[in-house]
């Protein structure tokens, strides 16, 4: 077997230079200004996207400015339950309401209402409510409050 000289030439035969097909390719259109446009159209929805659903993120986790804690709880017999309750508001002249809830000695929910809260000129207001219960209630809660009221708890 013979090696492989280093001043040895190529065999490979030689590759004519690449040419287009004529008629194929348009070299008169230019830089293909058309393409660039739609791909800024596209960046700029895809941005607005981006900054609207941060936004409605932002909106749906912000951290509610209406807080309330119960006070006192009074059961008073097996289908009713009385509860005081605090509530405290950033903007003491938005109305908001609270949902209270009975619970007897498992935690299971026995009882449930929705308390309309008026605005007021104080920042925290007391408010006393009845719970209809279908056991006797072992306690009560406040299981939240907010600024969205519901149409039917307007007075």
């Amino acid at each position: 077997m013979s090696e492989p000289r280093s001043d040895a030439t190529s065999q490979l035969p030689a590759t004519p230079p690449a040419t287009l097909p004529p008629g194929r390719y348009d070299e008169a259109k230019g830089s293909g200004l058309g393409g660039k446009a739609v791909a800024v159209v596209l960046a700029l929805l895809v941005g607005a996207l981006l900054v609207a659903s941060a936004v409605t993120i932002y909106r749906l986790n912000a951290t509610p400015e209406i807080s309330g804690e119960e006070i006192g709880v009074t059961v008073v017999d097996d289908g009713r339950t009385d509860l005081s309750l605090t509530v405290t508001r950033d903007e003491p002249g938005t109305a908001a309401y609270c949902i209270i809830r009975a619970q007897d000695q498992t935690k299971g929910e026995v009882g449930r209402r929705e308390v309309y809260v008026p605005p007021s000129e104080s920042g925290t207001v007391q408010v006393e409510a009845s719970i209809a219960t279908s056991s006797r209630a072992f306690m009560g809660d406040v299981y939240g409050c907010g600024d969205d009221v519901p149409d039917y708890l307007r007075r």
